[in-house]
């Protein structure tokens, strides 16, 4: 396989219970969505421990995987200062983020001053994806991200 066709498709190979070997192929193109489902706790975290390859890879937790000491707007700034990616744009860039999701500047304003536990299952989520593409992963995995959100965050969503 060729460098470029290597760079579109990643390959994830392991062994399941009854010790069969398993593969699955994933296509990389711009908009290509998969839907993985997996049976048990167990079998999820093998699945990420296998797909997961940082920095082309980020994942946004049912809870945003944000720390609940620290306000939004640290949250947000904490991996970006880890991987040495904060830029003089970077909070300009946080702002565009959240206005493609559909905040103002306002709502945005509001919402990185606050803590973790003062959010909606939406917002944290929210929070989670802008994030992960913060650090400009090529993938992006949600885990869970429908569990526990009411009907109406769910269809904020998907709008």
């Amino acid at each position: 396989m060729n460098k470029s066709a290597q760079e579109k498709q990643w390959t994830i190979v392991w062994r399941d219970r009854r010790n069969r070997l398993q593969e699955l192929l994933f296509e990389f193109d711009q908009g290509n969505r998969y839907s993985v489902v997996v049976h048990s706790e167990e079998d999820k975290a093998k699945f990420l421990e296998l797909f997961l390859r940082p920095p082309e890879t980020a994942i946004v937790s049912p809870d945003g995987g944000l720390l609940n000491n620290i306000r939004i707007d640290e949250n947000l700034l904490l991996p970006l200062s880890y991987h040495g990616l904060l830029t003089e744009s970077t909070e300009q860039h946080i702002a565009e983020l959240f206005g493609v999701c559909g905040l103002n500047q306002e709502e945005t304003r509001e919402l990185l001053i606050k803590l973790p536990s003062q959010l909606s299952t939406y917002q944290k989520r929210l929070v989670g994806f802008v994030r992960s593409a913060l650090v400009n992963p090529r993938v992006m995995v949600y885990d869970s991200i429908w569990d526990g959100m009411p009907k109406a965050e769910t269809e904020q969503v998907l709008r």
